[in-house]
């Protein structure tokens, strides 16, 4: 986990101005994409990754912001011809554990004084207090939040995120019209329950859930009995494995009232057996984020004995920081992770899952995300296909492998040639990814608006490396050189 203060920032009167003149023209940055896809139905020919079967020259038809049908035998509209996509296609991942803000500094590692390598950190207080997380982190991102450079650090979190699957994620930009339009910020704007309107969702996420005001915490009790929330995702019990203070905080949780179904345990690393059985009887999931884990506390949460208690688990980064750039790379430590096990607590079908079905179970949206389904909306990820085994191909991707992301049925990301196709009258930006930026291109929407000014990608990061100048700090790459593979 990261350290996820959302300082309060002074709003400059020219940027309240600016948000006043252009709400009606952010209003709907999904809509805005999904109009001009609207017009017209498309099709993807590949290997399909549906919740039932593997289909291996399948075909997915998007008709406008959903999927239109799917299968071996699909009905396309007169005129449209599948695209050949020579990939494997599952549904986008969800990302329900970041800090999207966060993600633009490079990885973090306390100076050799502050810590020992072999123990680590005991709780998530301790290593928020060492002078170096104040500077290389804490410090630069409270400044650049009060600067104005939100939209920036969100953005680029987002575009992030999506290099590395995610169509859907979580913990990022308090709500601003400039997260509207790009990924699925659950929290603040999923473009899901009412386009265009910010902060309508139905997701409360909590880094230090025993913070909140008493009245905050009523609140989340009567919204998830109301039905007017869907989920509560709480940090607890993050630290070492045994550390007491971690798992005193399962005590709070169940005596603020939140052991109850929504409800999802972020990290748990110090929880037992005994806690996840109770957890799983009172239909409490678990996000559990690895990489970071052991980067910081030399252990990660007990998902065997919370698999074997039947806990739903999704799989998350947490931060690049600490964690991985993003869900592919989580996938490919967990799945490292569990080869080391012996017995092997998961199969790799189940990773798949806790990267689409079981996060959007755990967030309310099984209706909408997490499965190639008929009628749900088309976030898709396209994965160049290697093998016959699509399972296998997830798990060792690596961000080059990214032939295409869909979000609300338009294409945002992928390969060069593939985004042309579908998109061969819009904008399409290089990114940089892996040392190449030959291949890969973005598209942010006929506006391209950020923050209510025109920025193309690269004014957006060229902005954000000046900015991090005066702390000597490089902007962040999307992916780290080692996620990148050969």
């Amino acid at each position: 986990m990261q350290f996820p203060i959302k300082p309060f920032h002074p709003m400059h009167v020219t940027r309240i101005l600016r948000a006043i003149l252009l709400a009606a023209l952010l209003a709907c940055g999904h809509c805005a994409r999904s109009q001009a896809q609207e017009a017209n139905s498309y099709a993807l020919r590949g290997t399909l990754v549906t919740p039932q079967t593997v289909v291996p020259n399948g075909i997915l038809l998007i008709t406008g912001q959903k999927i239109g049908g799917i299968g071996a035998d699909v009905d396309v509209p007169a005129g449209t011809n599948p695209i050949e996509t020579e990939s494997f296609i599952f549904p986008g991942l969800i990302d329900l554990h970041n800090h999207l803000t966060w993600n633009l500094f490079p990885r973090w590692t306390p100076a050799p004084a502050e810590w020992n390598p072999k123990q680590k950190f005991g709780t998530r207080y301790d290593w928020q207090q060492v002078p170096s997380m104040d500077a290389a982190l804490e410090t630069p991102h409270r400044i650049l939040y009060e600067e104005g450079w939100g939209c920036e650090m969100n953005r680029f979190g987002e575009v992030k995120a999506i290099a590395g699957g995610a169509t859907s994620t979580i913990g990022g930009l308090e709500p601003e019209p400039c997260i509207q339009g790009l990924a699925r910020n659950l929290d603040f704007y999923s473009g899901i329950y009412q386009r265009g309107v910010l902060n309508t969702e139905k997701i409360a996420y909590h880094t230090f859930p025993f913070q909140m005001a008493v009245k905050d915490a009523d609140g989340v009790r009567s919204g998830l009995s109301s039905g007017t929330l869907n989920a509560l995702i709480i940090h607890v019990a993050e630290g070492a494995a045994g550390n007491g203070s971690a798992a005193r905080e399962y005590t709070m949780l169940v005596a603020h009232g939140f052991l109850r179904p929504g409800v999802s345990v972020v990290h748990g690393v110090a929880l037992s057996a005994p806690q996840f059985q109770e957890m799983a009887a009172h239909g409490v999931g678990l996000v559990w984020s690895p990489r970071s884990n052991f980067e910081l506390y030399g252990s990660t949460a007990d998902v065997s004995s919370a698999k074997k208690s039947g806990v739903v688990i999704a799989l998350a980064p947490d931060w690049s920081p600490s964690g991985s750039s993003g869900m592919l790379e989580e996938l490919k430590y967990a799945s490292a992770w569990n080869a080391r096990q012996h017995p092997k607590v998961f199969e790799d079908a189940d990773f798949l899952k806790m990267a689409t079905i079981y996060p959007a179970q755990l967030a309310g949206l099984s209706d909408y995300l997490g499965s190639l389904t008929r009628g749900h909306l088309a976030d898709l990820l396209l994965l160049k296909r290697k093998g016959s085994d699509p399972y296998a191909a997830i798990l060792n991707a690596t961000p080059l492998d990214v032939r295409l992301v869909v979000i609300d049925g338009t294409p945002v990301y992928g390969d060069k040639d593939l985004m042309e196709k579908i998109l061969p009258q819009q904008r399409l930006e290089p990114v940089r990814i892996c040392d190449r930026d030959d291949q890969k291109v973005l598209y942010l929407g006929p506006d391209a608006l950020l923050g209510g000014l025109s920025k193309t990608w690269k004014e957006a990061t060229d902005r954000l490396s000046h900015a991090l100048q005066q702390w000597n700090i490089k902007l962040a790459d999307l992916a780290e050189p080692a996620e990148c593979g050969n």
